[in-house]
């Protein structure tokens, strides 16, 4: 007999520890989601991207705090390697500072690949 690690949703009892982490995971996500931190201009920034998706964006390092638009670089949120070159963003695209939970709504986590021709400008 094998045992059962997934639930539809429907089941009773205790959530199994690796659902109560994804669980946890989408919770912080929504949260962050709702109410960003604000970014100082300095640090990474979560940027939107489309209607949903938010990417981590890294400041050049001689960048003003409070330049509009800001020149950055979309980075993979894990491995930190730069996904595009320079792009100059509005600071109406910046969602807030970057934190962990945002991974969940990348491109790069998601499999997917960012556009060469994005425009951030808007």
């Amino acid at each position: 007999m094998t045992a059962r690690f997934r639930r539809c949703g429907h089941g009773n009892g205790p959530l199994h520890p690796g659902d109560q982490k994804a669980v946890a995971e989408f919770t912080a996500m929504l949260t962050a989601r709702q109410r960003p931190a604000p970014w100082t201009g300095r640090g990474d920034a979560a940027v939107r991207i489309g209607e949903r998706g938010l990417e981590r964006g890294r400041p050049l390092p001689d960048q003003q705090p409070d330049a509009d638009p800001v020149a950055l670089v979309l980075i993979h949120p894990d491995t930190e390697t730069a996904l595009t070159g320079t792009l100059h963003c509005a600071r109406t695209r910046i969602h807030g500072a970057w934190t962990d939970p945002y991974r969940l709504l990348t491109h790069a986590l998601a499999g997917r690949g960012i556009a060469s021709d994005i425009d951030l400008s808007t």
